[in-house]
């Protein structure tokens, strides 16, 4: 499948220097501390233009600790706080020489224009001798760039080899290349079968898995807003780890099931559509949970939401118990680096016990949620063992209610597994004795 990508990648070409503007100005956002999307999520960009600035954006943050070294050995000395803006440029041109398609002049002369739209002037020159150095002495330099964690910030790379040392090489190929683009079929409203059709007429083909008719793959992204029925709700866009998790928890006719932490909705959405009528959905943010509201209009579903903290249940629950929950915690992220790089440069060695912190604590809050005999799905989007068997052991430990109930589709699924993100799943019963 992977050989097929064409999408994002097919537009290796910056189409004006609106693109090379807004991909400095994403690049200023996530070093400031927002995530890749919400740096994204303000800019008007559309269609081609869109899709090459993601390409850019994506491509150098995936790359970027390579491209740091890159540009260290192609500097004399640091650039000043002050004059950050040119770093990104230049970390954008180096990426866009390395693996773009037009001619490197080309590439060379919109970038170095770009020193005017940053206010740096006095850099043009600089800028122009660094990238035609680059081209000039580029096999040599990289040839050199010998990097034995392979992109990934030297402690994560630690704990990675630790816990995978046979995988820790495939799952960082599969954190630095471009996912193919999962795709949901809406059941509600549109036949699977007929849907793949509709995207063969279209000149897509799909692939299928062996476990849900629904579930989708396209080799690469496309815009998709020209995907048949988008705007309808036919389809949604969810990767197929995470689509394992409504057909793990199989909502059953009349049960009660509660979304614990349901934004961006995508979960919420397809237990809904899978048949859970009386489903609740919580987010402890108010504005993430408005995510989730849009999700559901355009897919159609009929979910009770409310803001709140899931560990807090004095606040939200009236005390009736669940059939099933599903619990999709605040993790690391570690499992979905490929569709944010910008984890790899965000998140730091201290976040991991902060989140196993909070896992805990929503696992604790929960459970007496949950009905004798129910069930309880945990779920992270993180490879760390800490934050998964690790956690679900230790919970398990303390527990003498809980029990581990086999599923051929729970347990740790790695990044690039089938063209999936990293995902881990565990299904606990309450004993129906408590």
């Amino acid at each position: 499948m992977k050989e097929m990508r064409t999408g994002i990648e097919r537009a290796k070409s910056t189409s004006g220097g609106a693109v090379r503007k807004a991909a400095i100005t994403v690049l200023r956002g996530v070093d400031s501390g927002q995530t890749v999307d919400a740096a994204l999520l303000p800019v008007s960009l559309t269609g081609t233009d869109r899709a090459t600035l993601q390409w850019l954006v994506l491509g150098t943050l995936r790359e970027f600790l390579s491209v740091q070294a890159l540009s260290a050995k192609l500097l004399r000395k640091p650039w000043r706080e002050e004059d950050a803006d040119l770093g990104f440029l230049l970390s954008l041109a180096l990426f866009e020489l390395r693996h773009g398609q037009r001619p490197a002049f080309a590439v060379v002369n919109d970038w170095v224009e770009m020193t005017e739209a940053v206010k740096k002037p006095w850099a043009r020159g600089l800028m122009n001798a660094v990238l035609r150095r680059y081209l000039r002495e580029r096999e040599v330099l990289d040839t050199a760039l010998v990097d034995r964690d392979l992109g990934h910030p030297a402690w994560l790379a630690a704990r990675l080899r630790a816990a995978y040392p046979q995988d820790w090489p495939a799952i960082a190929a599969a954190n630095n290349s471009a996912p193919p683009l999962w795709l949901r079929v809406n059941t509600q409203r549109v036949d699977p079968g007929a849907y793949r059709r509709l995207l063969a007429e279209q000149g897509r083909e799909a692939e299928g898995v062996t476990w849900s008719a629904a579930a989708l793959c396209l080799p690469a992204s496309v815009p998709v807003a020209t995907l048949p029925g988008w705007d309808a709700g036919w389809v949604a866009v969810q990767d197929g780890a995470a689509q394992l998790a409504a057909h793990i928890l199989a909502p059953r006719e009349g049960e009660r099931i509660l979304d614990a932490c349901a934004a961006p909705g995508g979960k919420t959405a397809h237990l809904w559509a899978l048949g859970a009528t009386r489903l609740d959905a919580l987010d402890r943010s108010a504005e993430r949970l408005n995510r989730v509201r849009e999700t559901l209009e355009r897919q159609g579903g009929e979910v009770h939401l409310q803001a709140a903290d899931a560990a807090e249940t004095a606040t939200w629950w009236n005390g009736e118990t669940y059939d099933a929950i599903l619990l999709d915690a605040p993790c690391t992220g570690t499992g979905v680096i490929r569709r944010h790089p910008d984890i790899r440069l965000r998140r730091q060695p201290e976040d991991v016990a902060e989140a196993v912190a909070q896992q805990a604590r929503l696992l604790e809050g929960l459970w007496p949620c949950l009905r004798p005999g129910g069930r309880l799905l945990y779920a992270t989007c993180s490879v760390l063992p800490e934050e998964n068997e690790e956690q679900i052991a230790a919970f398990v430990q303390r527990h003498s209610d809980a029990r581990r109930m086999a599923h051929p589709l729970t347990g740790q699924r790695l990044p690039g597994q089938e063209d999936m993100d990293g995902f881990y799943y565990a299904l606990l019963e309450k004993d129906a004795c408590a």
